[in-house]
């Protein structure tokens, strides 16, 4: 009896002694404990947005030279304003909160994919996602005031988000150069997952009962919501190996090229002529070793200035990658404005040829800075494989046939297997 009393003294402390209808949006009775509750799972989401957010634009003030980061960092931002928007529904107008709030996740996903497509040296214009973009809003606009449907909006932000995910798995997949090819795969397979849950998701019935507002859309719908924050943290993970995996890339070629000329750095050109020379060695194959110096390049630094010094070091490094076609040579500066060039496959005939060719295209091409124009013209020895001979003997023997070239007056060819003639054939021509 006594605990009869304390039951109806809790009853009619409300004032009626009946249980309070359920309102929309109240909280689930403490019994419910697995109860999914969509306003607080968009909360998580928002949260794990900013902490995104945060987190991408503190690595991009480390990282500001990365110009994908930065287009990332924008689309991570832009998405968390829409989850903010799309969280006040019933709070702000619906045009800020259905139709604005999804079309931002749109613009998002349409960064997204323009970050993808720079990390990957690809060309996307802006033209079809921007008019999607617009589509997009209007259609859900649509079914916001003219046709009022959830499900159909539900399908529709389902759809779009499938569509992008497979478009980034695709491009990762599809165009993920050697270099960055395993951050690619990795990415390229969380994507298709995302973009196989939303196709799954744009199946999965709406409670009859929510009406328009998605809060109460049930607990099939709320259970996408949570595997959709798992697939947003694997998306932000997969971005963040896609960074990690292109900066080492990066780091690894800025320890190999010359900062000036963004050739071969010397231990590079060592370390790359030691396995070239090995391969042709192995293969039977010749190998051809080209050594050139620019000449009187101390006056043109005196007269002109270092700024027309290194003007001269790009010219000279424009015109050697337009002259050399030969399939896996390797150029670089091997100090100050020494150059080399190695021709796997290449024999004494064809070597030759290469450096006549080059040193022609040099003397009748000229280095231009602030309107003057400075003749270039180069010393050239080449050297060829010798059994047993090791690359830096044959760097050795091409720069002592460089330097006979430069005694006997500068702009020539000379032939390091030559040591009794004072110039090869194919340097006799002179202008």
């Amino acid at each position: 009896m006594l605990g009869d009393r304390r039951t109806r003294r809790r009853a009619t402390s409300h004032g009626q002694g009946q249980e309070r209808p359920r309102r929309p949006g109240d909280r689930p009775a403490q019994g419910s404990a697995m109860h999914l509750d969509i306003p607080t799972l968009t909360l998580v989401s928002l949260l794990m947005g900013i902490s995104a957010s945060i987190g991408f634009t503190s690595l991009m003030t480390v990282l500001h030279t990365q110009r994908v980061l930065r287009i990332w960092v924008t689309s991570i931002w832009i998405s968390t304003v829409a989850i903010i928007l799309i969280g006040l529904r019933n709070r702000i107008p619906d045009g800020l909160s259905i139709v604005l709030g999804n079309s931002l996740l749109v613009v998002a996903n349409m960064l997204t994919l323009k970050g993808v497509a720079a990390h990957l040296e690809l060309p996307l214009r802006w033209r079809w996602p921007s008019t999607f973009v617009l589509a997009y809003a209007a259609a859900f606009a649509w079914y916001v005031y003219v046709t009022p449907n959830l499900a159909i909006r539900l399908l529709m932000g389902s759809l779009q988000a499938m569509a992008f995910y497979l478009t980034y798995a695709y491009l990762l997949l599809r165009h993920g150069g050697p270099d960055i090819r395993t951050s690619c795969r990795i990415a390229g397979i969380v994507m298709l997952c995302n973009g196989l849950f939303y196709l799954a998701r744009a199946f999965i019935p709406v409670d009859p009962g929510s009406g328009q507002n998605i809060m109460l859309a049930g607990t099939p719908v709320a259970a996408t919501y949570v595997i959709g924050i798992l697939a947003g943290l694997a998306s932000y993970f997969a971005l963040l190996q896609l960074i990690t995996e292109r900066l080492m890339v990066d780091l690894r070629h800025a320890a190999r090229t010359d900062g000036l000329t963004g050739l071969l750095n010397r231990s590079a050109i060592v370390a790359e002529g030691r396995a070239s020379l090995a391969r042709c060695q192995q293969r039977g194959l010749p190998f051809a070793l080209l050594v050139f110096d620019l000449d009187h390049f101390k006056r043109i630094n005196d007269r002109w200035g270092h700024d027309a010094g290194d003007a001269v070091l790009q010219h000279v490094t424009a015109i050697l990658r337009e002259v050399t076609r030969w399939p896996d040579h390797f150029a670089g500066r091997y100090g100050g404005e020494e150059f080399v060039l190695g021709l796997p496959g290449a024999d004494l005939a064809q070597g030759l040829e290469i450096a006549e060719r080059l040193r022609h295209t040099l003397a009748h091409s000229h280095a231009r800075i602030d309107q003057q124009s400075i003749p270039v013209t180069a010393s050239i020895g080449v050297s060829t494989a010798q059994p047993g001979l090791r690359f830096e003997q044959l760097v050795r023997r091409a720069d002592e046939a460089m330097y006979r070239t430069k005694f006997d007056g500068r702009n020539g060819v000379s032939l390091a297997e030559e040591l009794s003639l004072r110039h090869a054939t194919a340097g006799d021509s002179r202008c």
